[in-house]
């Protein structure tokens, strides 16, 4: 979510991509509160974070966000592995080919939510960030919808091979 804002404070992207952002948080506000009871969190926020989406108030919902990142950080070691092995190279571009490549590699532009580059997204926001969209975010159609697809190491891999 965090990242959405970052782009929405940034004015990255055109009206429509823009408006699939905003869809996008508000897709991820619906869930939220049921896991801030899970972690004994507060799921107050949310309301405030609606209605800063509501008044595209960008800088309250990031600073609302960078609390919640606070006292709810993500743990993204198991995904960034220090030295990758070749076995990992190879699993992540098979995984690529694979999975990835058809979205990927030929996105449309004129989306709500465009499916860019893996390798540019990777360079352009923290490493933490994007091993959180690759765990949180692989959707695509209704076999990948409900679940992340892949195992940590998987992922691991992916983000491997994007790196390199």
């Amino acid at each position: 979510m965090a990242g959405d804002v970052r782009r929405l404070m940034a004015g990255e992207g055109g009206p429509l991509e823009r408006e699939g952002l905003v869809k996008r948080l508000n897709g991820a506000l619906s869930s939220l509160p049921l896991l801030l009871r899970r972690t004994d969190g507060d799921p107050k926020s949310v309301i405030a974070m609606r209605a800063s989406i509501a008044r595209s108030d960008w800088r309250a919902l990031s600073a609302t966000l960078a609390t919640l990142k606070q006292r709810h950080p993500f743990d993204a070691r198991m995904l960034l592995a220090a030295e990758p092995t070749p076995e990992m190279l190879t699993l992540g571009a098979s995984i690529h080919r694979t999975s990835c490549a058809g979205c990927h590699d030929a996105a449309s532009a004129d989306s709500l939510l465009p499916a860019k580059s893996l390798v540019a997204q990777l360079k352009s926001m923290p490493r933490e960030e994007f091993a959180a969209r690759l765990l949180l975010g692989v959707r695509g159609d209704r076999t990948t919808g409900w679940r992340n697809p892949f195992s940590d190491f998987e992922l691991a891999a992916l983000i491997a091979y994007y790196a390199n």
